[in-house]
Order: structure tokens, then C-alpha cells, then sequence
């Protein structure tokens, strides 16, 4: 991925949807905290964002990916080997730039994420959405990866493909709860910058001598 790619301007189109979405989700997790994730309800979350249930099914497919996030659909075949093609000798690396094209942005909505976490720590029922949407991500990365170690095995650098794939998995997660506690600390939009992923990385060298 080319740094010209990268700090590609988002579209208006783009910035529309993510300020819609963005409006759903605040409002999903901003009525879970006042009610308890159990008695939040799609219609109170459409009242409140300001929508229809036709435009809220248009972002999420369920109430429980508004509260706690959605699993992300990770590409797979020749378009995710050509992600991580770009980055054939640092797999974490490529997971990561994986995540967010998927994803289709980088940014953050570090205001959102903070109240999430607040929902997390308070909510029993919150937490074990969240980390079934997030076993779900990983996953699917997971596969991936394996599958890429297989077709590329010139760039294995352990003799398992799966346990290989589970290291540098746990690498990109490590490093995106590390950036968490950055990002809940700011306010708005942030993003998520590749060389922030880097110098976490590096930070796991020097813990490992």
C-alpha cells in the first residue's frame, strides 16, 4: 500500500455514511448504558439516532452489532493474498493493513470507543458481545492467513502455518489494545496510522530483549 493510498482523502460520500453510522452506534451504546443491553431495542435506537429500521438494517444487521460493533467481513481469496503480498515478509504488518481494508477507512471514533469500554467494564452481558464479535474478526483473519502461508510457503518463517498465523494474530491484537488506551484519551476522529502499529511492534521487541 503506497503512502499516496493511505492519505487518500475520504470521499463526501463516505464521510456521510461513516457520520451515519456513527450516529446509530453512539446512539446504541448511549441507550445500553441508560437501560442495560437488554432492554435496548431497535426502534429506540432508530428514535434516537434520528433514523428508519430500513436505514438501520442497511448498516447493521443486528441490535447487538450496534452496541458492541459488528464482526468485520475480511476479504479472502486473491483479494486478501494481494494485501498481504505487499508485505510478504512481515505478516503482523499485513494483517493489520488487512483489518482496515476491510474495514474501508481508518479512522476512529474515539469518543464512541471510550463509551464502549465504559459499557464493557460495567455491563457482564456488553463484554461477552463484544468478544463474540471480536473471535469472530479474528477468525476469520486467521483463516486467512493460514490459507496466504500455504500458497506462499517461501515466505513461512515457522514450520506451522497455524500456529504462525495465531502469533502474528495475537501481535495485531496485542498492538490494537495497546493503541486503544491511546485513542479512548483523545476525543472526535482519530487514526488508526501504520506507523503507530509499527512503533507498538517495536515496543514488543524491546519487552522480549
Amino acid at each position: 500500500m503506497s503512502t499516496t493510498e493511505e492519505n487518500r482523502p475520504e470521499g463526501l460520500r463516505a464521510r456521510k455514511r461513516r457520520r451515519t453510522e456513527n450516529a446509530i452506534e453512539s446512539s446504541a451504546v448511549h441507550l445500553a448504558l441508560e437501560l442495560g443491553v437488554e432492554h435496548v431495542t431497535v426502534d429506540a435506537i432508530c428514535e434516537r439516532a434520528d433514523i428508519s429500521r430500513s436505514t438501520f438494517f442497511n448498516y447493521f444487521p443486528s441490535r447487538d452489532d450496534a452496541i458492541v460493533g459488528r464482526a468485520i467481513e475480511i476479504p479472502d481469496g486473491e483479494a486478501a493474498f494481494s494485501v498481504l503480498d505487499c508485505t510478504p515478509e512481515d505478516l503482523p504488518l499485513g494483517l493489520f493493513r488487512l483489518l482496515f481494508a476491510a474495514i474501508g477507512h481508518r479512522n476512529v471514533n474515539a469518543d464512541l470507543a471510550r463509551d464502549r469500554m465504559r459499557l464493557v467494564s460495567e455491563q457482564y452481558e456488553a463484554g461477552r458481545l463484544m468478544m463474540i464479535s471480536i473471535l469472530e474478526s479474528g477468525h476469520q483473519l486467521g483463516t486467512v492467513a493460514t490459507a496466504w502461508l500455504r500458497a506462499r510457503p517461501e515466505h513461512a518463517k515457522l514450520d506451522s502455518p497455524e500456529r504462525e498465523s495465531a502469533l502474528a494474530l495475537a501481535l495485531v491484537h496485542g498492538a490494537m489494545t495497546a493503541k486503544m488506551t491511546e485513542w479512548t484519551a483523545a476525543s472526535g476522529d482519530v487514526s488508526a496510522e501504520e506507523s503507530d502499529f509499527l512503533r507498538i511492534v517495536d515496543d514488543f521487541r524491546v519487552l522480549l530483549g
